[in-house]
């Protein structure tokens, strides 16, 4: 809450509290405030007016001594009494709760058969179910008072039902080269002591880069290695990392090296992947087109490492919709001439490879029977 003074306080809970008003020395049937914000370090009660008015569509009428509340034409429900000071105080007192509460008072005369009513008792179906049972007449019992707008917000379907909205997609793209690099980890398990792999994506061009990993920390030193090549390569200079709030991109050394080198480090907020995005979803991409890959070539899980370094030497080779240039490839528009598929076969098969004579034993043949893993050695299946 931001007082007149521009100090924030903050509330502590939430909750519900039932008040037995006084109306004019008459004692009333008691009534449930909800949304009720506990502060502490308030030192007063506070009853927001407009938002009575405006969501709950209760009336306050004003004159020097009071303040009345009454729903459309019925009598005062509650009312406030103006002091000395012209402060206005809620004449009655809140109840304690109790394990009997619910029965000392009834909201049959205080609040009126609305939508928003029926919508709690209903186990809170939707406002436009409840419409459809009144107007269809589907069911007995159901008096519906017409209300200008149902209450928007309701606490216990934001408990229940809530959920994040969906991510837009960034209209935010990069047009140089390594303007913004996107990474990510992620875990796998090979035939060597690689226990992760780490992607460095290009926001520009598309361009997939994958590093192996011995351990997380290691991710460090493959983005200086990646670093040192992209630079090398396209003349330019790395100006964004992207990535999440992962131990292994958060290290001092990692921020030192990046402050160094002036590279601006964006890092999405814990537990909201969908912020690196780019990098998620290449990960995702990678898992399941090397399961694929796994999976037509029969060849064990282990082969896992393997599949992704084949997987990513071919994916830099297809079009891509993200590039600044959608009509070039990201091999292209990384290494300035356009890529060779020729020598590519499906990844498993069968392959033969010649064997140098000097690698030869007497009897041993010319030819070694193995399994095309994808790298660009020139053989034919």
């Amino acid at each position: 809450m931001k007082l007149a003074n521009g100090s924030l306080v903050y509330s502590e809970g939430v909750g519900s509290l039932l008040f037995r008003p006084v109306v004019d020395g008459v004692q009333k049937g008691s009534i449930e405030f909800t949304r009720v914000l506990h502060v502490p370090l308030l030192r007063s009660n506070l009853l927001s007016i407009l938002y009575l008015a405006r969501v709950h569509h209760w009336h306050c009428h004003i004159d020097s001594t009071a303040l009345r509340f009454k729903k459309g034409s019925s009598d005062t429900h509650f009312m406030a009494t103006i002091d000395e000071n012209n402060a206005a105080f809620l004449d009655g007192h809140v109840e304690e709760a109790t394990d009997n509460s619910a029965h000392l008072s009834s909201t049959i005369n205080a609040l009126p058969l609305t939508a928003s009513l029926w919508h709690s008792r209903l186990a809170h179906h939707s406002h436009a179910a409840v419409k459809k049972l009144a107007s269809g007449s589907m069911v007995n019992g159901l008096v519906l008072v017409a209300e200008p707008r149902p209450d928007p917000i309701c606490v216990p379907c934001l408990a229940g039902k809530m959920n994040a909205n969906p991510f837009p997609s960034s209209v935010n793209r990069s047009t140089i080269s390594l303007e913004r690099i996107h990474s990510d980890l992620h875990e796998l398990k090979t035939l060597t002591t690689s226990r992760y792999w780490v992607t460095f994506i290009d926001d520009a061009t598309g361009h997939h880069a994958v590093t192996f990993l011995k351990k997380k920390s290691d991710a460090f030193d493959a983005f200086r290695v990646f670093k040192a090549f992209a630079e090398n390569l396209l003349n330019a200079k790395v100006k964004e990392l992207q990535m999440d709030q992962g131990g292994e991109f958060v290290s001092n050394a990692f921020r030192q090296f990046c402050s160094d080198a002036g590279i601006l480090m964006r890092f999405a907020t814990r537990k909201r992947s969908q912020q690196n995005g780019v990098a998620e979803r290449a990960n995702r991409t990678i898992d399941e087109h090397t399961t694929a890959m796994l999976s037509e070539s029969g060849l064990p899980p282990s082969f896992k490492g393997e599949a992704v370094a084949a997987y990513i030497y071919v994916w830099n080779r297809l079009p891509s919709t993200v590039s600044y240039d959608p009509s070039k490839t990201p091999y292209e528009l990384w290494h300035k001439r356009k890529p060779e598929v020729g020598h590519l076969r499906v990844w498993g098969c069968t392959a033969y490879v010649h064997i140098q004579k000097d690698k030869r034993t007497e009897i041993g043949a010319h030819m070694e029977k193995c399994v095309f893993l994808g790298y660009p050695i020139g053989f034919k299946c």
